[in-house]
């Protein structure tokens, strides 16, 4: 008896670990996502308006490929600099607008914005904090000279080098928005 009973209940096991098919995986975690190898090692995932134009794209560096592991979290400056001008040419993003290149960091990431016109790109990076780095901590003093105004920056034409200061930062994360598209279900 407890032979049939473990039998039985091996059986069930077997079946739910090699009965899963697409849609009972979709159940239970959703469609799948479109993701795009728009380069040796960056990953492109888009998400579209209700009429079907892309909205945002989000970059992310490859773990996997059918023949390849990358070790690296980091999106490749070079790579991710010619990824971008591909997706976004310089000529269809329009002027620099404000706070262009502006970094906010919380919580062990920084966010780098860069926004145009038509198009706001933001690199995410992370970072770590040392547990006990508030106990050698200094005061800071503002400099009173910092003025932040909403004045376009002087050269408001896009330029092959408008990523520069995020050359250093390992990025992670590239978020793409079009600033007139809204995402459909958002």
């Amino acid at each position: 008896m407890k032979a049939k009973l473990a039998t039985l209940i091996f059986m069930l096991y077997v079946t739910s670990a090699f009965g899963q098919t697409a849609s009972t995986i979709e159940t239970k975690y959703g469609k799948p996502v479109n993701a795009y190898a728009v380069s040796e090692s960056i990953w492109m995932t888009p998400e579209y308006t209700a009429g079907g134009q892309v909205c945002q794209m989000r970059l992310y560096p490859k773990r996997i490929s059918p023949d390849t592991n990358y070790l690296s979290k980091q999106l490749p400056f070079k790579e991710l600099k010619g990824v971008l001008n591909q997706l976004v040419p310089l000529n269809l993003r329009g002027a620099k607008k404000e706070s262009f290149g502006t970094t906010a960091t919380g919580g062990g990431a920084a966010w780098t914005t860069y926004p145009y016109e038509k198009v706001t790109f933001v690199f995410t990076s992370s970072f770590k904090i040392a547990p006990d780095s508030w106990t050698d901590s200094k005061a800071y003093v503002f400099s009173a000279g910092v003025v932040l105004s909403d004045e376009k920056p002087e050269d408001a034409l896009p330029s092959d080098d408008d990523f520069l200061r995020s050359q250093t930062a390992s990025t992670e994360i590239v978020t793409i928005k079009w600033n007139d598209r809204r995402c459909a279900g958002k």
